[in-house]
């Protein structure tokens, strides 16, 4: 029966009794190991099914688990229990949630139905429906991390929001979990009861376990202790999501008898490939050591560094490279991976110039962003106030008090008088009440007053002021959580790149068509993006969290610099730059055939260029300590690449690597006496832009400043 498995595997397969962890490496094949141990137990050691528990994390998983013990064996298998965490809890709930006070028909909610109980909440406490989706991810985000809001208003929310679920007997998500460890907490007889059932116990993708689901699982092993886990701790890369990289060091303080297993075959990827993978993560001090191994040796350029001189280099390199490794229409067999959303916006106009078909996993593309969407209706107003689909996306963004009563009558006049919107406002004076054909009159001069800028001031700047005077900032801080927020900032920002390359470009065009064009290419993007939705071929652009689990034979990781990957949130924490590390390994073990890492040498960001280092993950996994000092032999072996300049003249506007006056240079770590621990993205004329941990942003201050220090 086993005469599929290696020898690890097999080992690990046959390990039935007592508690088991498998290090299982990218590529291993712990699935199979997973599913051939079952069979042991069933037909060979004369397990019930009954008495198996085996826990995946998606319900895909659950019926391919299902559907290959069905065609290993006769055996009625209905008995076993195969699930995910949420639905082993949901079942144990419809049985004995009665305990706890509710009734067995709960009703589950989803993330829309709980927005609305939380309205609800809002609307009993006075408090204003504007920020529900913030309170809806405090709320979640406590009970995932099983804590209360140390805030006191977040917490009264809290609290009204638990007993308004429990008077409408209704759970969401996390209340599955937390529910079940509240009974089997309360009730020993219950606990019991499915330890009794549930005696011996497996778990698939163990790194990815929140704490509350390791409680859950360690309560119901605990006392026949047969519990078999299986995961990669190199592959734990969902902290934001509550999961708990520490739980398999709980695993071993809690069952301290376990037997340890490591699967380091790889079944997917060439040796080279491996070899920078495993050069890079075994810079990670907390982990199980294991080195990735394969009996594909593959070629010394399966794995290549490339150097870029732009952004715009670096997109147009992996377009040339898709098209020069495809044969016929196979787009399926790349992806292109990023850690920034920022990063997308090039890559996308490139792929769409060239007509090559894509698809964008674990995020939304960047011009149908709605951040992006608004400020080009902004803009596409003030050009056009004939623009209704502009008029009335924006007219109540950031919110003005204005309802549908009163846009219907403006756009009545725009109809029955044949005048734009803006005149249409002069209009309405007499059929609206003062207060909202003012709020509409300012709107309007504001927009005209815009138009008039744009032919006097660069477009930056009409950017910058426009988004300061409407408070889109605060708006996006207020609709949003603290990460969404900043990464829907960094994006809005990201739009300055645009109006960069409309005011560098075409000098003897005139600033408004210019503008028009760019814009009208936004749309027609979008338009194009519209149509490709329903198309399930061509190449994947993900982020690197989304395709955990797949495989392509090309893989290219974009943006592989300082600041962006690592993120310049996470230097400064050693368990988050860990995790940053972890998800690079990640992003590298997705390659069978071949891995393309690509870093700039300039690069445009927020309507700057930026010069950022190269990422030490490049460094790490080369080997060498700077990428200046490659040996000629290391160059020629083509593991790192040069690509030669573009025409776009960019060097008179990069960023300087040291300020002479001062001694501090980009990546510096310093301490500021008010806002803390730091790192430099980028200076200029003595002025540095730094992002501080505490505060979560960037801020530029004079670097000679006797309140800044450097940390060594």
């Amino acid at each position: 029966m086993l005469e599929g498995l290696n020898e690890r595997q097999s080992s690990a397969a046959l390990a039935v009794n007592g508690p088991v962890i498998v290090f299982a490496g990218a590529g291993s094949g712990k699935t199979r190991t997973l599913t051939y141990r079952i069979l042991n137990m069933i037909v060979n050691c004369h397990i019930d099914p009954f008495n198996i528990l085996a826990i995946t994390f998606t319900n895909k998983a659950t019926n391919v688990m299902r559907e290959r013990l069905s065609a290993y064996i006769d055996i009625d298998i209905r008995s076993l229990t195969i699930s995910t965490f949420h639905s082993l809890c949901a079942m144990i709930l419809r049985r004995e949630i009665g305990f706890l006070g509710y009734n067995r028909d709960f009703d589950i909610l989803d993330e829309e139905e709980q927005l609305k109980v939380i309205d609800e909440v809002l609307k009993e406490n006075g408090y204003e429906k504007k920020k529900d989706k913030y309170y809806q991810k405090i709320i979640n985000y406590h009970k995932c991390f099983m804590t209360k809001p140390a805030d006191s208003l977040e917490e009264e929310i809290f609290n009204s929001y638990e007993e308004k679920m429990k008077e409408l007997n209704m759970l969401d998500f996390e209340d599955l979990l937390l529910k079940t460890y509240e009974l089997f907490s309360e009730s020993k007889e219950i606990l019991f009861k499915y330890q009794n059932r549930f005696k011996y116990i497996l778990v698939d993708e163990f790194q990815d376990t929140n704490l509350v689901q390791y409680k859950i699982v360690k309560m119901l092993a605990i006392t026949n202790r047969n519990l078999f886990v299986v995961g990669d701790d190199d592959q734990s890369i969902y902290s934001f999501r509550g999961t708990n990289y520490e739980n398999m060091n709980l695993f071993k303080e809690d069952f301290p008898e376990y037997q340890l297993f490591t699967l380091n075959e790889n079944y997917r990827s060439t040796q080279t490939i491996l070899d920078m993978a495993n050069r890079l993560i075994k810079n990670n001090k907390n982990r199980e050591p294991k080195e990735m191994v394969t009996s594909i040796p593959g070629e010394i350029d399966d794995a290549v560094v490339q150097l870029c001189p732009t952004g715009i280099d670096e997109v147009r390199f992996v377009r040339e490279k898709i098209e020069s490794l495809k044969t016929g229409d196979d787009y399926n067999k790349f992806a292109i991976l990023y850690r920034s959303s920022v990063l997308l916006r090039n890559m996308e106009i490139e792929l769409i110039e060239h007509h090559i078909p894509y698809k964008v996993y674990g995020g939304v593309s960047y011009l149908r962003r709605k951040e992006v969407k608004d400020i080009i209706a902004y803009f596409r107003l003030m050009l056009n106030p004939n623009d209704t689909l502009s008029f009335k996306r924006i007219i109540n963004t950031p919110t003005r008090g204005i309802g549908l009563a009163t846009i219907e009558k403006i756009e009545r006049i725009h109809r029955d008088y044949k005048v734009d919107y803006l005149t249409a406002i002069d209009y309405s004076e007499s059929i609206l009440t003062s207060a909202k054909y003012n709020e509409l009159r300012e709107f309007k001069e504001m927009i005209i007053r815009y138009r008039h800028d744009i032919d006097e001031e660069s477009l930056l700047t009409v950017f910058d002021n426009l988004v300061s005077e409407i408070k889109y900032i605060n708006y996006l801080k207020d609709e949003y959580d603290k990460e969404d927020a900043k990464d829907r900032i960094d994006n809005l920002n990201e739009f300055k790149s645009i109006l960069y390359v409309v005011e560098a470009v075409d000098l003897e065009r005139s600033k408004i068509d210019k503008l028009k064009d760019a814009l009208d290419d936004a749309v027609l993007s979008d338009d194009h993006l519209q149509n490709q939705r329903e198309n399930k071929e061509g190449v994947t652009v993900s982020t690197i969290h989304s395709v955990k689990g797949m495989e392509f034979d090309y893989v290219f990781i974009i943006g592989m610099e300082e600041n962006i990957f690592p993120n310049s949130a996470r230097l400064l924490n050693e368990a988050e730059l860990e995790e940053e590390r972890r998800i690079a390994y990640v992003a590298m073990t997705r390659a069978k055939k071949k891995l393309f890492m690509s870093y700039t040498d300039t690069r445009m960001l927020y309507g700057n260029y930026f010069r950022n280092e190269p990422s030490r993950f490049l460094l790490e996994a080369l080997g060498v300590k700077d990428l200046h000092d490659v040996t000629q032999a290391e160059t020629s072996n083509k593991q790192i690449e040069t690509k030669k300049p573009s025409t776009y003249e960019i060097a008179k506007d990069r960023k300087i690597r040291v300020d002479e006056s001062t001694g501090f240079k980009i990546g510096d770590k310093v301490c500021h006496t008010k806002f803390g621990e730091g790192i430099i993205l980028g200076m200029e004329n003595g002025i540095g832009n730094i992002f501080f941990t505490k505060e979560k942003q960037a801020k530029k201050i004079l670097l000679n400043h006797p309140s800044i220090s450097k940390v060594e």
